[in-house]
């Protein structure tokens, strides 16, 4: 069973001070117009060239496929969108612009930690739905979101959420762990998976004996030679947890492979980082510490005949049909990987979301508006695409908080990239987490 997982960056900016609009009113033209920030050139290219790509070819599929016409009412969807080149400064700019000039009716998918960060005075208080967004930053978690913040509408688990599962998989995957050692970058993603981290570590009420020790280490470097001499720090953890987003995560395995007492030891690290892509070589290696990580979308799923696998497989099946019928923005060469890409498939994920909200706002009769609209997806669960659910009702905003636990599988020849993750563990929350241990 294979399992791949969408995909976010690491944090950068501090939050600015200022902005703006108020809410938009009633939508009478012919269009739904949707906009995002997506960097297509830059350090994360990688992960936005085909989050973007697949986006725009969705947006023209909605737009002519029967299927979708229910919910479109004779409107069709215009899609704006914005390289910012991975960095903030720009995405925020880009963000403001999409609510003052282009006056979108919605902000869908934006795309990294960084943006998110930089623009989220704007996004709380534009009073326009922001609808998933390609980062697990803690920036869009509300405990409850209240007036503006309720706009903010995330999908993905959140870094913090992810810190407490990584904190109980160390302890229900692994026998007889009596050290966890976490090693953190000092950008958003890092500090918000260590605060989930402690969180759950001082909720575990366990006695002395039963309860693991557990050392952190900050990194504020991407470069493996440079953070070598504080991976001494956790060499003799019985489990490492890698606790930074792609760059983050390569340095550390990659410096712990270079320490002969670390190198053998299991490796955890955030959801974000379960793609090939994101491997470093030296996993290939004979001795090379096993690879753990967190899944949330489903592709496959073995003995489960539910309504929501079959519901998933569904979703499944229009993802890989839309690749296969695009011509103009996936390379034909490139079909087959997008199949399995998780960034690709975080974008589909995200504008069936949104258009979750449009069908149940014509469910309830009421015209297209904001508030209308963010009535609509508060007002009960809603299936997500190739996963599970997501409730908006009084105002949670904490993403997900169940995820399965995957393991990388090495390529039987060529680069690391090459291998794949695969199910050890069923999709589990984190109630369901701290009932095994206290079996």
């Amino acid at each position: 069973m294979k399992k791949k997982v969408p995909c976010v960056i690491m944090a950068l900016l501090l939050i600015p001070a200022f902005a703006f609009v108020g809410c938009r009113g009633e939508k009478s033209s012919d269009e739904i117009h949707i906009g995002a920030t997506i960097c297509s050139e830059g350090a994360y290219a990688l992960v936005g060239v085909p989050y973007g790509n697949f986006y725009k070819a969705y947006v023209d599929y909605v737009n002519q496929a029967p299927e979708y016409q229910d919910i479109l009412k004779g409107r069709n969807l215009k899609l704006t969108v914005y390289d910012d080149k991975g960095d903030g400064a720009t995405g925020k700019t880009y963000i403001e612009k999409l609510i003052n000039d282009d006056k979108v009716f919605a902000l869908v998918a934006i795309l990294g930690t960084w943006n998110v960060i930089a623009a989220k005075y704007e996004l709380e208080n534009c009073n326009i739905p922001s609808v998933y967004f390609g980062t697990g930053s803690s920036a869009q978690m509300f405990e409850p979101a209240r007036g503006g913040q309720r706009y903010m509408m995330g999908v993905q688990p959140l870094y913090k959420t992810e810190g407490r599962l990584m904190y109980l998989r160390a302890l229900t995957s692994f026998q007889d762990i009596k050290k966890i050692g976490v090693v953190y970058s000092t950008a958003d993603d890092g500090l918000s998976l260590k605060t989930g981290i402690e969180e759950e570590a001082a909720k575990d009420t366990r006695p002395a004996g039963l309860k693991p020790t557990i050392v952190y280490q900050p990194i504020g470097s991407t470069d493996a030679a440079a953070i070598s001499p504080q991976i001494a720090a956790v060499q003799d953890a019985d489990v490492i947890i890698a606790a930074g987003n792609q760059a983050y995560f390569k340095a550390i395995y990659s410096a712990a492979y270079s320490n002969s007492v670390a190198r053998p030891k299991p490796f955890i690290t955030t959801y974000v980082n379960a793609s090939p892509t994101n491997i470093p070589t030296e996993a290939i290696n004979p001795g090379a510490g096993e690879i753990y990580s967190a899944a949330w979308v489903v592709i496959t799923e073995k003995g489960t005949e539910s309504a929501e696998a079959a519901r998933r497989q569904k979703d499944y099946a229009e993802y890989c049909k839309i690749v296969d019928l695009d011509t103009k923005y996936i390379p034909a060469s490139e079909k087959a990987a997008y199949k399995f890409n998780a960034y690709s498939m975080s974008s589909y994920i995200a504008l069936k979301h949104f258009l979750a909200g449009i069908e149940r706002l014509n469910a309830s009769g009421k015209p297209l508006t904001a508030q209308n609209y963010l009535e609509a997806m508060e007002s009960g669960r809603i299936p997500i695409a190739i996963s599970g659910g997501v409730n908006y009702a009084d105002g949670s905003r904490i993403g997900l908080d169940a995820l399965s636990f995957v393991k990388y599988q090495p390529p039987a020849s060529g680069p690391a990239a090459n291998g794949s993750f695969f199910e050890v563990d069923p999709m589990a929350s984190i109630d369901e987490l701290i009932a095994r241990l206290s079996n």
